[in-house]
């Protein structure tokens, strides 16, 4: 039957004029959503090898971020915060032969080095891909290359892509993918697996996906992406215990367990020198809360009057130390919900290139907290009914294209306290990718 499908989808994207062929490579002066092996002129095609990478640094700062004091919501400023390295990526990548690829990516996280990614892809043709290892999965625009900071407009996430609210892990193990391209457009898609959020248990299967259209001539991406914690409706856990910050998947720390199901399209368009980006998410849980750690929650996690509400219902105006398991509210329900807007656009000059941007950014997650220590996101959390509006600003300079330099700022509205607040925050970035390709080219020359 597998076979057979996929003579099906060969046949189909065939009878469209889709044959085996190399991508079109963007021009040099494409740089709106470039790769970072795009950004430096890398031809990966027969190399055996090539090393790469690029280091970043960031400011931020917050202002009249709100809290509350008995019923009076006060107003503080946090501290600039400044991270000299706040990446630092290297990444390996090469061939060891005409059908066999691998890519490493070494990343600088909390003054430690981990392995990001390590891969193997088998070609046995472009429209069948075997890729297993550690990877990023395929999912919309931005998670393959949401590390490649030089290479895109923005400083911040999508919001789905949010360390402190993920939709979904990043990585993933195991993927079959490919693409049909004649040159002027191709399909892509992907089907990828790994153990699920809580690692390996019985009967779970974890199945993510991607499908995406791509017209070079008229220069738009279209594509949906999706994700099941395990089509058959097992339940997982989280990635890390409560009291251990925010987890790094979709399931909230305080859940017994949870299956939930991601389905989102996603857009890209260039009109001109403007670059125009949405994306659309709706995440589905269905899920059982620990009691244990719903109290725990209640007594220490400074939760607001609609989070007690929900996490206890009827008995949310029972005293904390009158409460009991049995008073928690354990099958629950939900939807986690966002969408954005990214607007660009490319001015070339003598000095170098300059892009200006606009972003609207939405979310909605109404189970999520505010305290990140207990696996809350400070953002969505915050708000009294889980959602946050957040527009943003900013420029993009380029002097050469291996070099950006980026201030944007933006606004978080919410309600709060019952009332409609914002607070504003201002950020600064500056990031270089570099490559072994000067060192090759000079060795080339002195033989």
């Amino acid at each position: 039957m597998r076979k057979l499908l996929f003579a099906c989808l060969f046949a189909f994207c065939s009878t469209l004029g889709f044959a085996q062929q190399e991508p079109l490579v963007a021009t040099p002066t494409d740089l709106f959503d470039m790769s970072l092996e795009d950004l430096l002129s890398l031809d990966l095609v027969d190399k055996n090898f090539y090393l790469y990478g690029y280091i970043n640094s960031n400011l931020q700062k917050t202002f009249s971020y709100p809290s509350l004091n008995g019923i009076e919501t006060l107003r503080r400023n946090d501290p600039t915060e400044w991270t000299p390295v706040r990446n630092f990526h290297i990444y390996g990548q090469g061939n060891l032969s005409k059908n066999i690829g691998f890519l490493f990516n070494l990343a600088h996280n909390d003054g430690l080095v981990e392995v990001r990614n390590a891969w193997g892809n088998f070609l046995v043709r472009d429209a069948f891909q075997i890729r297993i290892g550690k990877m990023y999965r395929k999912f919309g625009l931005y998670n393959e290359r949401l590390d490649q900071v030089p290479t895109f407009i923005g400083i911040e996430p999508p919001e789905m892509l949010d360390t402190d609210h993920l939709f979904l892990e990043r990585t993933t193990n195991f993927m079959i993918h490919g693409n049909f391209n004649n040159g002027k457009r191709s399909i892509s898609y992907a089907l990828m697996t790994d153990n699920g959020e809580g690692g390996p248990a019985q009967k779970l299967f974890a199945l993510g996906w991607d499908l995406r259209y791509k017209s070079f001539t008229q220069s738009i991406i279209v594509g949906t992406s999706g994700y099941s914690s395990s089509i058959n409706g097992e339940k997982t856990v989280s990635t890390v215990g409560l009291g251990a910050g925010p987890p790094q998947g979709g399931v909230l720390p305080w859940m017994a367990g949870d299956n939930f199901t991601i389905v989102g399209l996603y857009v890209e368009k260039q009109l001109g020198k403007f670059l125009l980006q949405a994306e659309f998410y709706n995440s589905k849980h269905n899920a059982e809360r620990d009691p244990n750690n719903v109290l725990i929650l209640v007594n220490n996690a400074n939760i607001n009057q609609n989070q007690r509400e929900r996490f206890l219902g009827a008995n949310a105006s029972t005293p904390n130390g009158s409460l009991t398991t049995a008073d928690v509210v354990t099958t629950t329900s939900f939807d986690v919900q966002t969408w954005y807007l990214r607007l660009g656009y490319d001015i070339q000059t003598d000095v170098g290139q300059f892009v200006p941007y606009v972003f609207l950014d939405w979310m909605s997650h109404p189970e999520v907290i505010q305290n990140k220590e207990y696996g809350g996101d400070d953002e969505a959390g915050l708000a009294d009914d889980g959602e946050f509006l957040k527009p943003s600003l900013g420029v993009v300079y380029r002097p050469i294209p291996s070099v950006a330099l980026k201030l944007d700022g933006s606004i978080h509205s919410q309600k709060f306290n019952g009332k409609t607040v914002t607070y504003p925050e201002i950020r600064f970035d500056f990031s270089f990718a570099f490559s072994n390709i000067g060192v090759e080219k000079a060795l080339k020359s002195d033989n």
